[in-house]
């Protein structure tokens, strides 16, 4: 069984794009960093921390939020998540560290070097205690019901692009109450730290058959109190080629039947389901 996708952060998304066009190449934002010497000669892990440091400084971030809908306290919420996100040496250190690689030409091509840079999120989120991992897909759960039924059935099946996959899933948090959103945030900040000193989580054949079991049992159960079990069950056995309604369904039944676990039961379906 295939656990559902995972989302990116669309705070990470801004701010590296705008990373992985300036810093790597050229441009005067390198330039200005590297005193005027080629990208190639002079831009440093330091200059790229440093670039970092002050993308969230930049009013297209801010403006880029306010288009997907934040607001107000929400508004100001996110602006300094992203600048948390950017500013931590960690986390920084990390970027860097794949955008130099990217550059140099000994890790992924600039077409996945998005992919791995909001990877580092997904990276940790298996290292956290089960009660900020609980939390998390509690949010997760709450975000993917509040997507519009096409952009939900397209997440579910895995083939919304992840630009629009951030865009969506940044609209529907921005939708959050203040109090929710920071402690998301604050999660999501601490599963980055931890994506980034530790990275993926490993695990065994064992114990990962042991937490598919425990997630297709309570899917079973789960399912089979819904009084449409049977086309349920079919939407999962033709998930690739289903409506986008009934792709959603399953999606939903899907985290609502694993969120029904408890104690380290829970604890090892989440984390499974946050491995690739």
């Amino acid at each position: 069984m295939r656990h559902m996708p995972s989302k990116f952060s669309a705070l990470l998304r801004a701010a590296l794009c705008a990373l992985l066009v300036a810093a790597p190449w050229s441009g005067a934002a390198m330039a200005a960093a590297s005193g005027g010497k080629t990208v190639q000669e002079a831009v440093s892990r330091a200059d790229l921390i440093r670039l970092l440091g002050r993308l969230h400084e930049d009013e297209t971030v801010r403006a880029d939020l306010s288009k997907l809908g934040f607001k107000g306290e929400n508004l100001e919420l996110a602006t300094q998540h992203a600048a948390n996100m950017l500013r931590d040496p960690v986390i920084a250190g990390y970027i860097a560290d794949r955008v130099m690689a990217v550059r140099a030409g000994t890790s992924a091509p600039m077409a996945r070097a998005q992919g791995l840079l909001w990877g580092v999120i997904d990276q940790g989120l298996g290292h956290l205690p089960l009660v900020e991992l609980q939390y998390y897909y509690l949010v997760e759960q709450a975000v993917l019901g509040a997507m519009p039924v096409h952009i939900c059935g397209q997440a579910v099946r895995g083939s919304l692009a992840p630009d629009r996959m951030a865009d969506a899933t940044a609209r529907a948090a921005a939708r959050l109450n203040t109090a929710g959103l920071r402690n998301y945030y604050r999660i999501q900040l601490r599963a980055a730290q931890l994506g980034a000193t530790r990275g993926q989580l490993k695990t065994t054949p064992k114990r990962a058959a042991r937490a598919e079991a425990l997630i297709f049992a309570a899917l079973s159960r789960h399912i089979a109190q819904e009084p449409d079990a049977a086309r349920i069950m079919d939407s999962f056995a033709n998930l690739p080629t289903v409506d986008n309604r009934r792709a959603c369904r399953a999606g939903k039944v899907f985290i609502d039947a694993v969120l029904t676990l408890e104690g380290r039961e829970l604890h090892e379906a989440l984390i499974q389901l946050s491995l690739p």
